[in-house]
């Protein structure tokens, strides 16, 4: 069984877990904190509602 010591007070992405380190880039978005490997998959989340699809478009 892996161990995995948490500092108190760390600042986590809450996507995958990792710490962000002091100096590192990181993005705060409705809650969510995301490290750089995580952000398109945040982008991809907050903007879901903007999606579209090529021949779908909504037809007012």
């Amino acid at each position: 069984m892996k161990t995995t010591l948490r500092r108190p007070g760390a600042l986590r992405c809450t996507l995958c877990g990792r710490e962000i380190l002091r100096g590192e880039e990181y993005w705060a978005c409705n809650g969510h904190l995301s490290c750089g490997t995580c952000f398109p998959d945040l982008a991809r989340r907050e903007l879901a509602p903007c999606r579209e699809i090529r021949g779908r478009e909504a037809r007012l």
